[in-house]
């Protein structure tokens, strides 16, 4: 049985200071071996739910209510801070709450707000201007206005293709996936990015394509080379079967 631990960097095997983007890498390996359709086994299964967990957790935690380094103000501007948001904060919108050395502050970011961007709020008795960076969370990243992920299939799925849902930062979508998807292909979903904002367009979604094999997969393959080996004709038999030599 896997004892579940308290700290979702040791779960991970993180060091307590390890970033999102390690942690996303380490959440990621544990996937490949312990996924549910990778392993059956409910140890693996527990094992994939507790990573899971343990990267929402740190991604969330990272990126929920940074409001960290205050910038030194220049003649005739006004002081800056770093507010780091997440994916889902970006792209719908919601207060942001956190602490910094002029005081606790909670700050309404708009949906669709995008990396760079000022939000004007009054932290204590001084108006700040805070400049947004978003983190990545739960294996979504923002390029611009786009959300890039992945988007994990079967061989099997991968091969026939088909309807697959997934859950975004806009919104449950389902996908008709294209016939024979190669591991690392990218995927274009337009207008389903962040939103649009400010007169910016909304952005498009980015999936890239990773392939894994699972126990139906090994169990089918296995299966086509039985089906090959019983079509091949013996040695002194036409294609039919049928002997050759009387």
């Amino acid at each position: 049985m896997v004892c579940p631990m308290s700290s979702p960097y040791a779960i991970l095997g993180l060091e307590p200071n390890a970033d999102p983007r390690a942690a996303k890498a380490a959440f990621h390996a544990v996937a490949k071996s312990c996924h549910p359709d990778v392993n059956s086994d409910p140890q693996a299964r527990q094992r994939f739910e507790e990573a899971r967990e343990a990267y929402r957790v740190i991604t969330l935690g990272a990126a929920s209510a940074d409001i960290g380094r205050v910038g030194s103000p220049r003649a005739g501007r006004m002081t800056e801070i770093d507010l780091e948001v997440s994916v889902w904060i970006a792209a719908r919108g919601g207060s942001v709450k956190g602490s910094c050395p002029l005081g606790k502050a909670s700050v309404r970011v708009p949906a669709g707000a995008r990396a760079g961007d000022r939000i004007i709020a009054r932290i204590g008795k001084t108006d700040v201007a805070c400049v947004i960076r978003i983190a990545d969370t739960d294996g979504f990243e923002i390029d611009g206005g786009n959300i890039v992920t992945t988007l994990t299939l079967s061989a099997a799925q991968a091969k026939s293709g088909g309807g697959v849902e997934i859950e975004t930062p806009m919104g449950r979508l389902r996908l008709n996936v294209p016939k024979e998807s190669q591991d690392g292909d990218r995927l274009l979903v337009t207008g389903r990015g962040l939103p649009a904002t400010n007169g910016r367009p909304a952005g498009d979604l980015y999936l890239d394509v990773e392939i894994i094999e699972t126990m139906t997969d090994r169990a089918v393959a296995a299966l086509d080379k039985i089906l090959a080996k019983a079509r091949r004709p013996r040695a002194g038999s036409d294609l039919f079967g049928q002997d050759l030599v009387a």
